[in-house]
């Protein structure tokens, strides 16, 4: 499986082009849709899906452009469909220019997954950074957007965030996944499950929440 990450915007979130040449998923493409595209074309990629782990405008700012350049359809968490819309919860408009925003084409729930070459993803809901937010797995692979960082955890004082829900959602959907599984955030280096359940400063915010 063929894992791209390509840093995109101001507050450098992370891009990711996931599976084979002729079956690629585009995760969170957030700004610099050039550079996204480029990247595309020079690797030949064939692009089956745009999907989104949340709204916020550092994950969806080159949506539209890369789904005119590839044709894929765009895949989004069906709890998260009204918060996309919703610019008082995504900030598109406010901190970067404001975006067109495409309809879903499907939309996710818990559990279902889809597959693309040789890539089933399955889609794990994990409200809190936002109510819809949610993390793609492929085998040992999780892409965690803004809910899991590399000993971090995502902001839960947006519109539609939780921190209870948020650390509910790491210690019951994440933390039960393998200590092997390798986690990609939507911004910063990648970890491990093994390694954020030793160090992760989830449990420090889960003394402020009891």
């Amino acid at each position: 499986m063929i894992i791209d990450t390509i840093v995109v915007g101001s507050i450098e979130e992370n891009c990711y082009l996931v599976g084979e040449p002729e079956a690629m998923i585009v995760i969170d493409p957030g700004d610099e849709a050039e550079k996204i595209i480029k990247h595309i074309n020079e690797k030949n990629y064939k692009v089956r899906y745009v999907v989104l782990t949340h709204c916020h405008y550092d994950h969806v700012g080159a949506v539209h452009d890369v789904l005119s350049a590839t044709g894929a359809e765009l895949l989004i968490g069906a709890a998260e469909k009204d918060n996309y819309f919703d610019r008082h919860v995504s900030f598109c408009g406010y901190f970067a220019p404001k975006p067109i925003l495409d309809e879903p084409d499907k939309l996710l729930k818990d559990g279902d997954t889809f597959t693309v070459g040789n890539c089933t993803f399955k889609v794990i809901t994990t409200p809190g950074h936002t109510s819809g937010s949610l993390c793609l797995l492929c085998d040992d692979t999780l892409f965690s957007g803004d809910t899991l960082f590399y000993l971090s955890i995502g902001r839960a004082d947006f519109p539609t965030g939780s921190l209870k829900t948020l650390i509910k959602s790491i210690k019951e959907k994440l933390f039960t996944l393998p200590d092997s599984v390798v986690v990609y955030p939507g911004h910063g280096p990648k970890t491990t499950i093994g390694y954020e359940k030793q160090h992760n400063e989830v449990y420090v915010w889960e003394k402020h929440c009891n």
